[in-house]
């Protein structure tokens, strides 16, 4: 009886608005520092994947503001970087800017699906700040 219940729940919340209810889009409001610096990135999202795969930058002993210009190529892709919290959902054939204060050196993965979470399976990229 549970099994039928959760899965009358689960067919009823999908068609109404998919994951997209359940897990909306964040992306941290951050106070951009006077003294930060400034560079751009361009990711295309194509087949739940992340073009390029690594992203490379030095910060320099300061914060870094990292502009990230995500392309959803072919479907609508969920862009993720756990670990900066941040989850934006970039609709198919668009471009949606995402700004990134940085302020301490890292590894953090993102990644580009159609959930909107990382799954085990799911194709990573590393985002490398010195």
């Amino acid at each position: 009886m549970r099994r039928a219940l959760l899965f009358i729940l689960i067919s009823l919340l999908f068609p109404a608005g998919g994951c997209g209810r359940l897990f909306g889009d964040q992306v941290p409001e951050q106070l951009i520092p006077a003294e930060a610096k400034k560079l751009s990135f361009e990711i295309v999202a194509q087949d739940n994947r992340c073009e390029p795969s690594v992203l490379a930058a030095d910060r320099g002993g300061r914060a870094l503001v990292i502009t990230l210009q995500v392309t959803s190529v072919g479907k609508d892709h969920v862009f993720l970087v756990p670990d900066l919290n941040i989850r934006k959902t970039v609709a198919a054939q668009t471009t949606v800017s995402i700004p990134v204060v940085i302020a301490r050196s890292g590894i953090f993965a993102y990644a580009c699906t159609s959930l909107p979470w990382v799954g085990p399976f799911a194709a990573t990229g590393k985002l490398a700040i010195k």
